[in-house]
């Protein structure tokens, strides 16, 4: 379990990386032109394949219990439909972004509306909670129903998909707490030292050469967590390949 769980994690932290290089590939092509504007859809169209299948693959063989070779096969041939899950939290991401703008446009009117009405002038954490409330809805639930949708898939493709079992699954209370645990520590706590060094590195080199291996070290947790996510995904019996 233990050989498997890291080939899961050097799997993501590669298939990550690769798909990084196709984003920055796409941020260098200037739509100039029709064939350059093909090129970028391409491109996009690559990006949301890779994405399925680097999360398919350690899902099927995980939840079928299969080799990795036979599993990416599986993978391949299904991930297309791994652009469900991804509109779906998709969807989140612009709701829950869409809540938290329109929030803080009316925070004052909360504000005032607690001092007129209870007579309280401390309401941060009111606007603390709006933001924790979204932050969950936006990573844990869409997270853990994007994944769920994925496992479904890799399962037992478009039937898993359409049986809806998915959905019981993600909306699990240790599943949701599970995921939202794992973002906090693979993610949220993580992210606050992306621009930490310490003072007395000298300006050199070293400055340079710490700043890598601490995003090396950052991205390698990020992995790790989120291999956790998907080790640990609601699934049902796999059909056979």
């Amino acid at each position: 379990m233990k050989t498997r769980t890291l080939a899961v994690v050097s799997w993501l932290v590669v298939g990550h990386a690769v798909l990084g290089g196709l984003f920055w590939l796409l941020l260098q092509v200037p739509e100039s032109n029709a064939l350059m504007l093909a090129l970028s859809a391409l491109l996009v169209l690559a990006l949301v394949y890779g994405v399925s299948l680097v999360q398919l693959m350690p899902l099927r063989a995980v939840g079928a219990s299969e080799p990795f070779g036979r599993a990416l096969g599986v993978a391949a041939r299904r991930a297309w439909l791994g652009v469900v899950p991804l509109a779906v939290f998709a969807a989140i991401w612009w709701a829950t972004g869409a809540a938290q703008t329109w929030a803080t446009a009316h925070a004052g009117e909360a504000d005032a509306w607690f001092i007129a009405r209870l007579g309280l002038t401390n309401t941060g954490w009111f606007h603390t909670s709006i933001h924790v409330v979204l932050a969950f809805l936006r990573f844990a639930l869409g997270a853990a129903l994007a994944v769920s949708m994925l496992a479904a898939i890799a399962g037992n493709g478009l039937k898993g998909l359409a049986s809806g079992g998915w959905l019981r699954g993600a909306l699990g209370w240790r599943y949701l707490l599970l995921v939202a645990g794992a973002m906090i520590v693979g993610f949220a706590l993580p992210s606050h030292a992306l621009y930490w060094r310490p003072a007395s590195l000298p300006p050199t080199w070293v400055q340079p050469a710490f700043a890598s291996a601490k995003l090396f070290v950052l991205y390698l947790v990020a992995n790790a967590a989120w291999a956790f996510i998907l080790l640990k995904a609601p699934r049902r019996p796999a059909a056979s390949s």
